[in-house]
């Protein structure tokens, strides 16, 4: 294989389904998306890449959403709900490592949900490593967020790393850092891409 080092989005991709918190409050609690818009738009934007916290800011608005519960009780519900692992493209993740590929997540969370995914999932339990934006302080749409991770991890070759996620927005912004990029639509596809990608 091509690759020694590989990337892995979190939501749509490992997550199960591409996770929206606030179709799942609408569905479960009648919570209308119009009412959350302009939180999620906005001030969210600021605690994904760590320059709010998401708690502070929530408290602001909880009431005007209508959710009767705390702010502890809403941050529970959503990990809960949020974080429903797809166990084949796990264990696929696992085979890459035992064939010593070193495999790592990437995604854009916000400080709460990046680190119950890196304890979760990071420190060798599923990935070498989880980098969240909150974490890294940028985005993994911005040259940044790759410059930082990369001295984090050691600086391996670029060229031998692979990323992958179901946003083809990230994908094509990634891809301008020198660094291959994947679609993912589903496991056999990339499974099939990865069996392909020779030196």
């Amino acid at each position: 294989m091509k690759y020694t080092t590989i990337f892995f989005d979190a939501d749509g991709v490992l997550v199960k389904d591409k996770f929206l918190f606030t179709d799942q409050l609408t569905l479960d609690y009648g919570i209308e998306v119009e009412k959350m818009l302009p939180f999620f738009t906005g001030v969210f934007r600021e605690c994904a890449v760590g320059k709010a916290d998401l708690k502070e800011e929530l408290v602001k608005v909880i009431d005007d959403w209508g959710w009767n519960g705390t702010v502890d009780e809403l941050l529970t519900y959503w990990l809960t709900k949020g974080t429903q692992i797809e166990e084949d493209v796990l264990e696929f993740v696992k085979s890459l490592r035992d064939k010593g590929i070193l495999c790592f997540m990437a995604t854009d969370q916000e400080n709460y949900r990046g680190e119950h995914l890196r304890q979760t999932l990071g420190g060798g339990k599923v990935f070498k490593e989880v980098f969240h934006s909150a974490g890294v302080g940028h985005s993994k749409k911005t040259p940044e967020f790759w410059d930082e991770v990369f001295k984090r991890i050691g600086e391996p070759s670029r060229s031998q790393t692979l990323f992958i996620d179901d946003d083809k927005e990230k994908v094509d912004a990634v891809a301008q850092f020198g660094i291959d990029t994947y679609l993912y639509t589903d496991l056999e596809t990339l499974k099939k891409y990865l069996q392909d990608s020779t030196d």
